[in-house]
């Protein structure tokens, strides 16, 4: 399914845990590696002794990239996954979608540290600025795999949407390629008390779900359906627990800068909060 994945370490304790779910997978699906360094001066922790000197300072940073690299390539030597190790100076979020584009990656591993409320969606983060504009999948991780890694059952949320039915055939896919159960969920919202409407709702639903079941069947993936009420982030983290998913799948319109950040959205609040992998679909990245 993944030939070349990319993971991006800085050596905080979530880029780590990353780092160590990037591996496993590779090795778990035969796929090389691209382990990628960003240095950048303005992250680094402060020096007192070293900040007299700008370019004392860009050799000290350097050279903790090259042992953060140098780790994780020997962990990846140590998984017997082939690898590239690269060393980069600039801006992040940039330099990683850059990397990806020149190195021909098809996912994108990331870790993320859970930030949310008001200071995530003010701030943002790294993977919420690479999800919303990579054109692969971005698989965002908040801790290391479990030993071996197995992925059995994904959870894959479908609103009728065009994104959203790129998530689903990208679920199905992967379920197909890995020989993976799927949980196809569909949650309607209740906007009006009136009968009518909630007819409509629930009509609307079982449409959508019916398409997923048949795209399942074709593909000859094991599938669930569930059609559920509630707030739409909310209900899909409680789902993926109660059927004990090991990742969620969700597409993604790819909003960028304020309307996203203020506004956030379900893939958004979904991997600010799970405790499982959230891998984040493009509608364009499907054929």
């Amino acid at each position: 399914m993944y030939t070349r994945i990319l993971i991006a370490t800085g050596g905080s304790p979530w880029s780590d845990a990353a780092a160590a779910y990037a591996i496993a997978l590779a090795a778990q699906m035969g796929a090389d590696l691209c382990i990628l360094t960003v240095l950048n001066v303005s992250g680094v922790y402060a020096m007192p002794d070293v900040m007299a000197s700008s370019e004392l300072l860009m050799e000290s940073v350097e050279q903790q990239g090259q042992e953060m690299l140098a780790h994780m390539a020997a962990r990846a030597i140590q998984a017997g996954v082939p690898h590239v190790a690269l060393l980069k100076w600039g801006n992040v979020a940039e330099t990683i979608l850059q990397t990806v584009a020149e190195e021909q990656c098809d996912l994108i591993v990331l870790g993320s540290r859970g930030l949310s409320g008001f200071k995530r969606l003010m701030l943002g983060s790294i993977s919420n600025a690479v999800a919303a504009k990579a054109q692969c999948p971005v698989l965002v991780i908040k801790q290391p795999p479990l030993a071996p890694l197995h992925w059995r059952r994904i959870l894959v949320a479908t609103g009728g949407s065009p994104w959203s039915d790129a998530a689903v055939d990208h679920a199905i896919e992967l379920a197909r390629v890995q020989q993976l159960e799927v949980c196809l969920l569909y949650v309607e919202q209740r906007r009006s008390r009136r009968m009518d409407s909630l007819f409509s709702l629930t009509s609307d639903g079982k449409n959508v779900l019916a398409l997923a079941e048949a795209r399942a069947v074709a593909a000859g993936v094991p599938y669930e359906a569930r059609l559920a009420q509630g707030d739409v982030a909310t209900t899909i983290l409680a789902t993926a627990a109660e059927q004990q998913c090991d990742v969620i799948i969700l597409g993604s319109r790819g909003l960028t800068g304020f309307k996203r950040l203020m506004l956030g959205s379900t893939s958004n609040a979904v991997s600010a909060t799970a405790p499982i992998p959230v891998l984040i679909v493009k509608r364009f990245l499907l054929t």
